[in-house]
């Protein structure tokens, strides 16, 4: 916690952030019907009370009662955090209960052995999981109450000390007590830089000033050092991101380096990521400090590097500051140090002479960057209109000091709510007088639910980078994502809470991850502003942690220690959330049952495992009643579940992404009614899955005849959504059952797949079921009745045999108007293809393999944005229809029905890779030439291909297997050239295009010659040769080029290629020929005319 920042910021922030809002009234709400009370006139006294306690906090600051104030606050908070609790475990009873009589498995019951029946009631089935149905236990109800009496007491208690304090009870009489605050705020690097070109200019200058540094200094350096101070908010980290972006657009500097140091000064931490910056490559953590120090040395060594220590704080050691410091002497003269503190001293502690302190924005620049973030976008029906914002604006940023960050904070406030009465009332706040009053006043117009989301990010690390869905699903966990409204999505509403602090810049994005996710932040002042109303709810682990506070709720560890989770953590008996870092050094799979036994009140589990665990969840984990995530990382081979744990109901979401899982009873699984996720590399294979009426991940289902097992599981699975692989479609006896999987209800499902087992038996009649006496449906009527989503983008059939396409899939009923990519492998009921006719407008990737049909669909010209086909061993296509001139990207494979090519096309004129793969043709396509936009040809095991014809003039890469080819009179059909030296001849045909990466070895060579000398014998250097003008006359003089495996040539290591893989393309290495035409090169054409009669044009 920064106290400079915090300090006057009072202490009202830091209890009366869930107070203040109708939370607690809502609580009183849950509680009273479980107790018998009449809860209006009740609940009525009781919230006026809490609207005049709301008001009280807001003017206790300099109460000299505030001790007492504090010790009730806290005393409150306990109450409430206990009613929580009790109201979470009635749930799980009614759950249970529920469960119970829905299954009829009593096995599923308590932990402790004693029946649940007495709890629950009822006299028909849909009287199953309501409240009148359900009888609280007594141990429950009476702990509930005492605690509902005790919450009234202290409310009744905090309503007293306002006559003590002799404070206003009405908001028309409150006067707010006057704040010491400082005069900025932090920021976040804005999409647009305002009003730091000046600074820009004046840093570049010092950094591409070698004499920066006192002249007169003693000791002699290779770099020096500039600081870059300010207080929080002022824009230090944007001017340095601005800095490094210019500097990175020239080659001043051969290393630039930025390092994120925070409070948190580790010299280790800071050495090893310039470590792994300055090799360019993800390093195993150094535990040996001078081997992480002489291996920077090494790195830095000969180079100009530019480094950027952001975020450095006072207070570091001499000696901290030498072992940093010491291996950056390796570096060459003019290697510069860019620091950004917050205290001037800490930038004089590295060695800087020259400061730069952040100056206050040009007013003008920083109403251009207020009305940015305030109007930038926003839809305002009228001029007149739009001049009365921009006016109240210019006000509104003139009051907020000249900070960055509050600019984007209040503005965002108000882009929300563009109303210009809002913007009025804004304008006259005394709030916005100061940075921290803003962002007080920001934090206050949240509603109290996103309140409570932004105040839990306070348990991570300042700067962590935070994952949207992740965090959302934390949120959820905590029970602070709600809704009333049964169809709305939680996710969805939490999801809105997310955008509502992005929108106002509580959270901040910081770019993308390594997979494509969004990565955010919260800014160092706003993460202290919720660390501040957090106060001890959350606390974070790391190295050297000293006394935890027992009160605390969140708990995030950084390092893990086995002691301090034996004589502490587990101490921690209202503890809600235990997150452990991923970097964290891992936990032992032994200390997870005593972790679960000791810890009841666990809402969130998140744990990183060390070694190779295989890791066998205790019993004991069925009694973690209020559980509801749980995430392992780390190097995991196998999790198995045991049976108890089908009783964690209120269960959300499971995850071990590395590992498989397994079961040790699969059929409680079918309990936890609330999973909403489940994350391993295997599928979800047990029985009654369809009970999970909540699930959003199932990959693939696997229908059986086993009971639990049929597709009509699927049938209210309608919140899966993404990727959804349907196997075993031969177990489905009739079109009654398929359609009973109510796929057209799955709006979510993105990509599905429907496939039937290899090689399995069907007929397209109908077929008498010897053992239920019935008949079986053939397969088209079954597909049929797989009618998917409307909104699908991506459809694969698979192994189907029957002989008709459903009416779905042309469109006859209803249209996949948003299909994209459609796969058709080992269908091979008819010889007819399905219509596509419907599919015209969204269709991009069509492909067909191991397919019966005779022909592609008819009228391929129609799909309009069909930019890729692939065609794979479809032995009876003879010919290619005309295709759409749309068309990219060409792959045909184990074409072998005739020796005679099919025609591509002469309007392709888009498409620009072809691939040719073990097709039987003597020749390629005719009007190759014509292909106006070909780059990219490849052609694999292709053995009767004598010639190649014309090639456009716009190829720039060639791959093959092996070529042998006839030059000068000699014949290297069995020569053992390198894959490079097969396709050098073929440079010979575009001398202009392609240039080989290796000359041709002479005839009697008995090895392969990778050389790359040229003809004048000098050496090429970086760039590629041409061929000789020899080998390029033999080539022109009509001599053939034979594509195939060819008198068992080798490659230049001696191994023979191998063969294709399942996926169509060459499992072994091919030759490949790129080269860009230099502009210093003569015209290649200019002597060579034979060539120049086969080359298309251009």
């Amino acid at each position: 916690m920064d106290p400079v920042s915090i300090a006057a910021v009072g202490w009202g922030i830091s209890v009366a952030g869930w107070l203040v809002s109708p939370i607690i009234s809502e609580l009183l709400k849950k509680s009273f019907p479980y107790l018998g009370f009449h809860s209006s006139r009740r609940l009525s006294k009781l919230e006026s009370k809490i609207l005049q306690l709301k008001l009280m906090l807001e003017v206790v600051e300099a109460s000299p009662h505030r001790a007492r104030l504090e010790q009730w606050m806290k005393e409150l908070k306990y109450a409430f955090y206990k009613a929580q609790d009790i109201l979470d475990a009635i749930d799980y009873h009614k759950l249970e209960s529920s469960i119970i009589y829905q299954t009829g498995d009593s096995s599923s019951g308590s932990s402790d052995g004693k029946s649940v029946f007495p709890y629950f009631r009822c006299n028909t089935i849909k009287d199953v999981g309501t409240m009148k149905a359900f009888n609280v236990p007594a141990e429950l109800r009476r702990k509930l109450k005492a605690t509902i009496d005790q919450i009234e007491k202290l409310i009744n208690e905090g309503h007293k000390l306002l006559v003590l304090l002799k404070s206003p009870t009405s908001s028309d009489n409150v006067v707010r007590a006057p704040q010491v605050r400082p005069k900025k705020t932090t920021s976040a690097a804005p999409t647009a830089v305002f009003g730091r070109d000046g600074d820009l200019e004046l840093i570049r200058q010092m950094l591409h000033d070698k004499h920066v540094d006192d002249k007169s200094s003693s000791t002699t350096k290779c770099y020096s050092v500039i600081g870059i101070h300010g207080i929080p908010g002022s824009g230090k980290t944007t001017l340095a991101q601005y800095v490094c972006e210019s500097i990175r657009k020239d080659s001043h500097f051969n290393l630039v380096m930025w390092i994120h140091v925070s409070q948190n000064f580790s010299v280790d931490t800071i050495l090893f990521e310039m470590l792994e910056i300055a090799s360019g490559r993800k390093m195993d953590r150094l535990s040996n400090l001078e081997m992480m120090q002489k291996g920077l040395e090494e790195q830095l060594s000969g180079k100009r590097f530019f480094l950027v220590l952001d975020n450095v704080w006072k207070g570091v050691s001499e000696h901290q500051l030498d072992l940093l410091l010491h291996p950056l002497k390796a570096g060459c003269e003019g290697s510069k140090i860019l620091v950004t503190t917050r205290f001037a001293d800490a930038a004089r502690d590295l060695g800087a002479q020259n400061l730069v302190p952040i100056r206050e924005m040009d007013k003008e620049q920083y109403v251009l960057m207020f009305m940015h973030y305030a109007l930038d976008g926003a839809i305002i029906s009228d001029q007149a209109s739009m001049v009365e914002h921009e006016c109240i604006g210019r006000k509104i940023a003139g009051k907020l000091g000249g900070s960055p960050l509050a600019a984007r904070t209040v503005a965002g406030q108000l882009r929300r709510r563009l109303d210009i009465g809002f913007w009025r009332r804004t304008l006259n706040r005394d709030l916005l007088k100061d940075t921290m009053g803003a962002l007080w006043w920001s934090y206050q117009q949240l509603e109290e639910p996103v309140r409570q989301c932004f105040t839990y990010c306070s348990m991570f690390p300042r700067r962590y980078q935070l994952e949207r869905g992740e965090l959302v699903h934390l949120w959820m966990a905590q029970g602070f994502v709600e809704t009333t409204d049964v169809t709305e999505d939680i996710e969805d509403v939490g999801n809105d809470y997310f955008e509502e602090l992005l929108s106002c810049s509580f959270i901040q994005s910081i770019g993308n991850d390594t997979t494509g996710c969004g990565i955010f932040k919260i800014h160092d002042l706003l993460y202290d502003l919720a660390g501040k109303v957090a106060g001890s709810d959350s606390f974070r682990i790391d190295k050297g942690v000293g006394e935890i506070p027992r009160d605390v709720r969140h708990l995030f560890i950084e390092s893990y220690d086995s002691e301090v989770l034996r004589d502490q953590v587990l101490k921690l008996k209202t503890l809600r959330t235990l997150f452990m870092s991923s970097g964290s050094d891992g936990m032992a799979a032994q200390d997870l049952e005593g972790l679960l036994k000791g810890l009841k009140k666990l809402r969130v589990l998140h744990v990183n495992f060390r070694n190779r665990e295989k890791i066998l969840l205790p019993a004991c984990i069925g009694e973690m009643k209020l559980l509801r995530y749980i995430f392992f990382t780390g190097d995991i081979i196998r999790v198995t579940l045991p049976p108890a744990f089908g009783k964690l109901y209120h269960l959300q979401k499971f995850g071990a992404p590395t590992c498989c899982l397994g079961f040790s009873a699969d059929k409680q699984m079918s309990n936890l009614t609330n999973l909403r996720y489940m994350h391993t590399m295997n599928t979800l294979d047990f029985p009654n899955v369809g009970r999970l009426k909540l699930l959003r991940t199932l990959n693939t289902f696997t229908v059986r005849t086993d009971t639990g097992y049929e597709i009509q599981q699927l049938e209210h699975l309608n919140s899966i959504r993404g990727h959804l692989l349907l196997y075993g479609l031969e177990a489905i006896k009739s079109k009654e059952e398929a359609g009973q999987a109510m796929l057209a209800n799955k709006v979510y499902v993105s990509h599905l797949e429907l496939e039937w087992s290899y090689g399995h038996e069907s007929s397209n009649s109908l077929v008498e079921n010897q053992e239920e006496g019935r008949t079986r449906d053939p397969p088209g009527a079954i597909l049929e009745a797989l009618r998917p989503p409307l909104e699908l983008t991506s459809l694969s059939i698979r192994n189907y045999h029957g002989s008709t396409y459903p009416s779905w899939l042309s469109g006859q009923r209803d249209t996949l108007q948003n299909l994209q990519h459609l796969h058709f492998s080992n269908c091979n009921g008819s010889d007819a293809p399905p219509k596509l006719r419907e599919l015209r407008s969204r269709l991009r990737n069509l492909s067909i393999s191991d397919c019966s049909w005779n022909s592609l669909p008819d009228n391929m010209e129609h799909l309009k944005s069909l930019e890729e086909l692939n065609i794979m061993s479809c032995k009876n296509f003879l010919s290619l229809p005309k295709l759409p001139v749309s068309l990219e990207r060409l792959s045909l494979m184990d074409w072998n029905g005739s020796d005679t090519p099919p025609k591509i096309g002469e309007l392709l004129v888009k498409l620009h890779r072809l691939q040719i793969y073990s097709c039987s043709w003597n020749s390629l396509p005719e009007n190759m030439e014509l292909l106006t936009s070909l780059e990219e040809l490849a052609i694999d095991d292709c053995k009767n291909i004598l010639l190649l014809p014309i090639l456009p003039r716009t190829l720039s890469q060639i791959s093959a297997i092996v070529i042998n080819i006839t030059l000068d009179g000699q014949n290297y059909n069995d020569s053992p050239l390198s894959h490079e030296a097969t396709v050098a001849a073929a440079g010979c045909f575009f001398p202009g295009r392609l240039r080989s990466a290796c000359t041709l070895p002479s005839p009697d060579a008995g090895s392969s010659s990778c050389g790359t000398s040229r003809t004048d014998g000098s050496d090429p250097g970086p760039d590629l040769p041409l061929p000789t003008r020899s080998a390029r006359d033999g080539c022109t003089r009509g001599v053939a080029a034979r594509f195939g495996q060819g008198g068992g040539g080798t490659s230049a290591s001696g191994a023979r290629p191998r063969r294709r893989n399942d996926s169509g393309t060459s499992a072994g290495s091919r030759a490949t020929l790129a080269a860009r035409p230099r502009a210093e090169d003569p015209d290649p054409d200019a002597d060579l005319d034979p060539a120049a009669a086969v080359l298309g044009p251009d």
